[in-house]
């Protein structure tokens, strides 16, 4: 096995030791990478267990590794990674995150397609859900993603600023890459990423108890001018947070701190991303699922490179699933051919 990157704090002394693949071998290899200009939350280690036969949904002609994640004060959870490298010189590399808990590729076409485009692209699935670490909670939980994603930067990206180092997730996989970008500093990498669905966990207070919630009608777009965002059910977020009122009134005060502590936009989250883009993707058909007023907590917080465009369709698509809709995918498609460039220039 190879241990590949260290618990390490901001800031430190940047060394790495890079032993890239050959070939179609996959490139994932020793990473002991990170910055020191952003304040941000411990990062942890990622040890590559050998290669595996790739999961339904993999990219056409992709290898794929396990690894196993550790980070601070939350028990160790293994992955597969798959990755596909076209021929010739690559115009940047896509990750691609499912949503739920994560432990399977997300694909939607996404994937061959991007690879067709002259993309890198990689999937990650869990082997169980990223949020379950015990009843710690999901800002710890999250350095899983956010670990992998800077291993991926140093391995697969080899670490290139001339390209777009890019990432798409769909309700927890967007959850995973904006805790990424809030609480461990990865606007540092990502030149660009594209969320859709949520995350609906960008207000776990108000989405637990929603009379917390004072403010005026959460507009997110035409189509959905009062965006609904309480939990109908509260048993994830429990487990998750261990926590026992979440959708139960009235809701212990105990709780209600974890919740907000624990959520992405909480104090001391960093929301400026001048190097950044963001794009928003939200399924209006009715019923309206929950995670589209989630997503407006968050996007009203956040100051990208420039201000994220919101996208929300009707008619074809349901619940959290927008890319059912050909407009959707098309239109995300387009999205990340102009806008997965390189923006840390």
């Amino acid at each position: 096995m190879k241990v590949i990157s260290g618990f390490w704090t901001y800031p430190f002394l940047l060394t790495a030791i890079l032993l890239i693949g050959v070939g179609k071998l996959p490139a994932f290899a020793d990473d002991t990478v990170q910055e020191g200009n952003v304040k941000a939350v411990q990062l942890g280690r990622v040890t590559v267990l050998g290669p595996i036969k790739c999961p339904t949904g993999a990219t056409q002609g992709a290898n794929c590794t396990s690894v196993s994640v550790t980070c601070p004060n939350i028990p160790a959870l293994t992955a597969v990674l798959s990755e596909a490298v076209p021929a010739g010189t690559a115009r940047g590399t896509i990750i691609l995150n499912n949503g739920g808990g994560g432990t399977t590729f997300l694909n939607s076409g996404f994937a061959d397609t991007y690879f067709n485009d002259g993309f890198r692209v990689v999937q990650l699935a869990w082997k169980t859900d990223w949020e379950d670490t015990g009843g710690v909670g999901l800002k710890r939980a999250s350095c899983r993603g956010a670990t992998l994603y800077r291993y991926l930067f140093y391995t697969v990206h080899h670490g290139d600023r001339t390209t777009g180092f890019c990432a798409q997730g769909s309700s927890g996989g967007g959850a995973a890459i904006t805790f990424a970008l809030a609480q461990y500093g990865l606007s540092n990498y990502f030149d660009y990423v594209v969320i859709a669905a949520g995350p609906g966990i960008s207000r776990m207070d108000y989405a637990c108890d929603s009379s917390l919630y004072t403010g005026p009608p959460l507009d997110l777009c035409p189509l959905i001018p009062n965006a609904p965002y309480a939990f109908p059910n509260g048993t994830k977020v429990n487990t998750w947070e261990n926590t026992t009122t979440c959708a139960v009134t009235p809701a212990l005060q105990s709780d209600i701190d974890k919740w907000m502590a624990d959520s992405i936009v909480t104090t001391g989250a960093n929301f400026s991303y001048p190097q950044t883009a963001m794009s928003w993707y939200f399924c209006a058909t009715p019923p309206v699922n929950n995670s589209t007023g989630g997503g407006k907590f968050l996007i009203d917080q956040v100051h990208p490179k420039s201000t994220p465009d919101v996208n929300c369709y009707s008619g074809v698509c349901q619940g959290e699933s927008v890319w059912q809709d050909p407009t959707a995918f098309s239109d995300t498609h387009n999205a990340m051919l102009a806008q997965c460039v390189p923006n840390h220039q």
